[in-house]
């Protein structure tokens, strides 16, 4: 005779809720364990559930049985998602030392209380974390862990955010068409759930705008980010992305550029240090692509350098307020703005570049400082070779190829080789794209995962 879990135990009530917290019905979890009528009765308390029914339920919901049994269930559960919680916040101030101390922590936990449905957290966390140390390897192997996992309502958002972050990944490597062939199929999943996954889909449709802004397929980014239903992705967000898709796609017009610029006004009452860099990255980039001239320069040079030297004290945001420093040092350099101007925003990267380890950005700086001294009549072929000396030479994006140029310009001024003349030819179709292709990760918005 089977022996029966007592009322008091609540264990119909653990029943309801992770029967809710997988997206089944009654019905899709009683057939061929017990009567719908009994079902109901169970997760009500009305009824005992038996060992046997137990059983069944517990491996049709994907958790352990002792999550319906063990009277300290509830309080392992809450540690649990603390302990989630902290490692997401940690990952968000950049502590990499306790995040590593906490995920393993939390794997310690997840194996000490027996929760295994847990350990698609630990690997998701995990995946976010190799991801931010550039870790591509080791971010992949345990983003691809989490889709793996069982399909229920819990996990599939977690693998709709780990698809995103893959995603994201690729798109850092220059990988575009594995990051759009994931966000498709992550996208074909999402549709499959039209209710559970309704926020993760935002973000697809928000990621694949990005990805088609970045390869100039302005129709398509378009296409997408009018997709979005706004469940967590804020309208100032995707407003944002409409405008820069006019904005790169030809549409230079005054009234495209007021809206860019009230756009940084709007990110700047918010008072918060990424929403101002992000605001003086727009505001700079649309002064130099729509009216470069010294008039609108000087207008906000003041007002930009103090913004710059309060953002550069916060560690996390360094990297990227070395790359505005030198988006507005190319824009000045090609609008003959004052050279005191140039060589004071020179010398506040020289007193950030050793606080960075990004190796693009330092070859950059240098490229950026042999054009203005070559400028000045100052021969700088030495400052252009160590700048390519930074890019290692498994790097074949287009910063090489200006370095490249610039260099053959001050070694052979006057020569028409073929070579020169292909470098020559390449630079010119090129200038009016350079800010994007420099500078896009300032521009675009960050993925959504």
């Amino acid at each position: 005779m089977n022996r029966q879990i007592p009322r008091h135990n609540a264990t119909g009530g653990k029943i309801r809720e992770a029967r809710k917290a997988r997206g089944m019905t009654l019905e899709e979890l009683a057939k061929g364990i017990c009567s719908l009528g009994k079902l109901s009765q169970i997760e009500n308390g009305h009824r005992p559930v038996t060992n046997e029914e137990l059983v069944k339920l517990s491996e049709r919901l994907n958790f352990p049985i002792f999550h319906f049994s063990d009277p300290d269930i509830d309080e392992k559960i809450k540690e649990l998602d603390y302990r989630k919680q902290k490692i997401g916040d940690l990952l968000g101030l950049q502590h990499w030392k306790a995040v590593k101390r906490e995920l393993t922590l939390f794997k310690s936990k997840i194996q000490e209380y027996d929760v295994s449905t847990r350990m698609i957290d630990f690997y998701y966390l995990s995946g976010i974390f190799s991801l931010k140390l550039s870790h591509y390897e080791e971010a992949s192997n345990f983003l691809n862990k989490v889709h793996q996992e069982p399909d229920n309502k819990y996990n599939l958002k977690l693998k709709m955010k780990s698809y995103n972050a893959l995603a994201s990944m690729f798109f850092s490597q220059k990988r575009v068409t594995k990051s759009t062939e994931i966000l498709m199929k992550a996208l074909d999943i999402s549709k499959e759930n039209p209710t559970i996954l309704k926020e993760e889909r935002d973000n697809i449709y928000f990621n694949l705008s990005i990805v088609y802004l970045y390869i100039g397929a302005f129709n398509q980014a378009l296409f997408y980010i009018n997709q979005i239903n706004h469940y967590i992705i804020y309208p100032l967000e995707t407003d944002y992305m409409k405008l820069l898709i006019q904005f790169s796609s030809g549409e230079t017009a005054n009234t495209i550029k007021s809206e860019l610029l009230s756009y940084r006004e709007k990110l700047d009452q918010t008072k918060d240090p990424t929403n101002i860099l992000r605001g003086w990255a727009l505001t700079t980039y649309s002064l130099i692509k729509a009216t470069p001239n010294e008039y609108n320069f000087n207008k906000w040079r003041d007002t930009f350098i103090k913004d710059m030297c309060t953002i550069t004290e916060v560690p996390h945001l360094q990297e990227q307020a070395l790359a505005i420093y030198q988006l507005a040092i190319r824009g000045c350099l090609f609008q003959n703005i004052e050279k005191s101007f140039v060589k004071m925003l020179l010398d506040k990267t020289k007193s950030l570049l050793p606080k960075v380890s990004n190796n693009l950005l330092k070859a950059r700086n240098l490229y950026l400082e042999g054009i203005f001294q070559s400028q000045s009549g100052i021969h700088s072929v030495d400052l252009l070779e160590e700048a390519l000396s930074f890019l290692g030479a498994d790097y074949d994006g287009l910063l090489k190829a200006d370095i490249l140029y610039e260099i053959s310009k001050q070694i052979e001024p006057s020569s028409q080789t073929p070579a020169v003349l292909a470098l020559e030819l390449y630079h010119q179709h090129q200038k009016n794209n350079y800010l994007f292709n420099q500078f896009y990760e300032l521009i675009l918005p960050n993925f959504k995962y």
